[in-house]
């Protein structure tokens, strides 16, 4: 009968130093070259709500600018202080409707001084077509939300014409 030699030595779990430095550095690597791509989907990402957060209010001023018919004052949107950038409000004379806050890093928006909507939801404020412009940082992605006299906003992936 063979006879079986037990180990003194107790089996080893877990990691060696130089392993957990090998894995450590392999994932430094991985991240540093995913940053860049990650930066620009979070400014896709942002760019993306904000356009979306435009429309609903364009969508909602609209609506209800025809919802109250015969109005004291029509529905105003307009930017904050500084620019759309840093956020838009909705009123009707004094009555804050919607407010919306800034965009977000990475994203510019250019629009309008202020967009009026009449009893009827047209652009009491303009004859010609009301542009909205976001833009990245690095330029590459673009959206464009245009409101034609008649109040209706449509939004695209492309840089908004002259």
């Amino acid at each position: 009968m063979p006879t079986i030699h037990k180990s003194t030595r107790p089996a080893s779990c877990g990691f060696t130093l130089v392993e957990l430095i090998i894995t450590v550095a392999v994932l430094a690597v991985l991240v540093s070259i995913a940053t860049p791509s990650f930066r620009d989907i979070l400014e896709s990402q942002r760019m993306r709500a904000a356009a979306f957060d435009l429309m609903a209010d364009l969508t909602l001023a609209r609506s209800e600018a025809l919802k109250r018919g015969v109005i004291p004052a029509p529905v105003t949107l307009s930017p904050a202080s500084a620019g759309w950038v840093d956020g838009w409000s909705m009123t009707v004379g004094t009555e804050i409707l919607s407010q919306r806050n800034k965009v977000g890093s990475g994203v510019t928006l250019t629009g309008p001084a202020t967009l009026t909507f009449d009893r009827n939801g047209r652009v009491s404020s303009t004859t010609n077509v009301a542009r909205f412009a976001f833009v990245n940082t690095s330029g590459n992605r673009k959206r464009c939300i245009s409101i034609d006299p008649s109040g209706r906003p449509k939004s695209s992936t492309t840089e908004c014409p002259t």
